[in-house]
Parts: C-alpha cells; structure tokens; sequence
C-alpha cells in the first residue's frame, strides 16, 4: 500500500490511453472524439471504482466468514 498513489496515477493514465484509443477507433471525426472523451473517461473510471469497490467487499466478507 506503500506506492498507491503511484499505482492510482499509472492506473489513471493507462484509463486515459485506453479510451482515447477507443474515442478515436469509434469515431469517424475527430471533433467529435475528442468532446466525447471526457465522459467516457469519467464513466470508464467510475465503473472501474465500482468494480474494484464490490472486489475489495467481496474478499473482506468471504475472508472474514473463513
């Protein structure tokens, strides 16, 4: 837990790549692709939050029912 900042920054970073990726592949033009890019960031990083959100539950209630 020591470097999670780091972690947290790498992770925000590679999301960033990935959806400009995916803005751009999905989008004939590029205006439009680059207005969209905020949302689908926004949304890419909150869904994944959740995810790891419910993991994290998950593995501390079944750890603690062991």
């Amino acid at each position: 837990m020591e470097d999670l900042g780091t972690h947290l920054l790498l992770f925000l970073f590679s999301a960033a790549v990935v959806v400009a990726v995916t803005c751009m592949f999905t989008e004939a033009d590029d205006g439009r692709a680059v207005r969209m890019f905020p949302r689908r960031y926004a949304t890419f990083v909150l869904v994944t939050g959740a995810i790891v959100g419910a993991m994290i539950l998950v593995q501390s209630t079944v750890a603690s029912v062991g």
